[in-house]
């Protein structure tokens, strides 16, 4: 069992390709916490800021592009 944070709205039972999608997200560390869209840098590259909450995917392709765009931000443990 994995704890989800509670922006997690599960989908109906039967619907099996949302629950693909969640079992993909959380396979690859995302388990429904915010995401930030935009990492704000200083000149040398340092993390200063963020904004804006990124939404959690719908479909598997948009999922496969939300892994590989916000890898950084991912729970690695």
């Amino acid at each position: 069992m994995i704890e989800l944070y509670h922006l997690f709205q599960p989908p109906k039972q039967t619907d099996i390709k949302k629950w693909n999608i969640v079992k993909f997200l959380v396979e690859n560390g995302f388990r429904y916490y915010h995401i930030w869209e935009q990492t704000l840098r200083d000149v040398n590259g340092k993390i200063y800021g963020y904004q804006n909450y990124a939404k959690y995917p719908e479909s598997m392709k948009d999922a496969k592009e939300f892994v590989e765009l916000y890898k950084e931000q991912a729970i690695t443990e």
